[in-house]
């Protein structure tokens, strides 16, 4: 793959990346700096620069689509620790049904459920 198919390559699939997983603000400010710096390495003819450069926003696009599945995994209740994925405990869905609690904590089963929901958003 030639320089210049690389670099439009990875331009446009971090202007996927951003669309996908950027809330908009964000989006728009990752997408201006970068077509700023593309642009400013559009020239650049050292071959070592070159390929820093498409390393290093490479390992930004690879960050941005790891966050964004460990976000979807989370607010779909899984979680994903070295490639193995489990169940996040949902505080109290997994207690027999059979099992009775008292007011008190009841209440505190559910302080707990709006504290981790908070924790995802």
């Amino acid at each position: 793959m030639n320089s210049t198919h690389k670099a439009i390559s990875l331009y446009r699939s971090l202007l996927r990346a951003h669309t996908k997983c950027l809330p908009p603000a964000m989006k728009e400010l990752g997408d201006a700096y970068v077509k700023s710096e593309f642009k400013l390495h559009k020239n650049v003819e050292k071959e070592e620069q070159l390929s820093r450069f498409y390393s290093e926003w490479k390992t930004y696009l690879d960050q941005i689509e790891q966050t964004a599945r460990a976000r979807a995994l989370q607010a779909s209740g899984i979680t994903e620790n070295d490639g193995n994925r489990s169940k996040i405990y949902s505080f109290g869905a997994d207690l027999d049904q059979s099992i009775e609690l008292n007011d008190e904590q009841k209440v505190q089963l559910e302080n707990l459920r709006r504290e981790a929901a908070d924790m995802q958003k």
